[in-house]
């Protein structure tokens, strides 16, 4: 049994740890920043194609695919994550995007992975694109989760939902590997 004081150094720690992440997602970003981000993006796009069997048709059929890069995911009971996305297709123009999200339970560890979010329809596009709009899995809309059979190619069964999210690339130790609650807000470029 963990005494108070370490119970309390520990609720510190994710505390300022959740603090510096969601800080960090929801700021603004620079031109050299977004720019970066866009590199990144490209090259998670990259090794998506080639380590997914089945991935290039699911791509070129969406109406929108926002790439978040590294998500970093850290916590003990409470845990917080955050990263920069952008949404490299669906619009004429990248869009940029901070994600955050506080969790509870059982959440021990620290994670970094990637995500791609596949939006299938104009509709699930226009609705994380609206202005001045923070979008959330699991309460704006119902968000499947995407699989790879034995041979490593993409289980079709929910690829054609609204939204599919592909979580891959993960480093490191987590117990929890939820995404609902996982906030995005829309970050300008300055």
């Amino acid at each position: 049994m963990l005494t108070r004081k370490i119970r309390a150094g520990l609720m510190s720690g994710v505390m300022a740890l959740s603090v510096a992440l969601s800080g960090q997602a929801m700021a603004d970003l620079t031109a050299k920043k977004a720019a970066d981000l866009d590199a990144q993006a490209k090259a998670t796009l990259t090794k998506f194609k080639a380590e997914t069997k089945g991935s290039q048709a699911v791509l070129d059929n969406a109406k929108g695919i926002l790439v978040c890069p590294k998500i970093t995911k850290g916590g003990f009971l409470v845990g917080v994550e955050s990263g920069n996305c952008v949404l490299t297709k669906g619009t004429s123009t990248p869009l940029y995007y901070g994600t955050s999200a506080v969790k509870a339970g059982l959440v021990a560890g620290i994670q970094s992975y990637s995500m791609i979010l596949v939006l299938n329809t104009p509709e699930s596009v226009a609705k994380f694109t609206s202005e001045n709009r923070e979008w959330e899995m699991g309460m704006d809309a119902s968000v499947a989760v995407a699989k790879l059979d034995a041979a490593g190619t993409l289980d079709t069964t929910n690829l054609k939902r609204d939204i599919v999210v592909f979580i891959f690339g993960g480093k490191g130790l987590m117990a929890d590997v939820s995404f609902e609650g996982s906030r995005f807000k829309k970050q300008d470029v300055k």
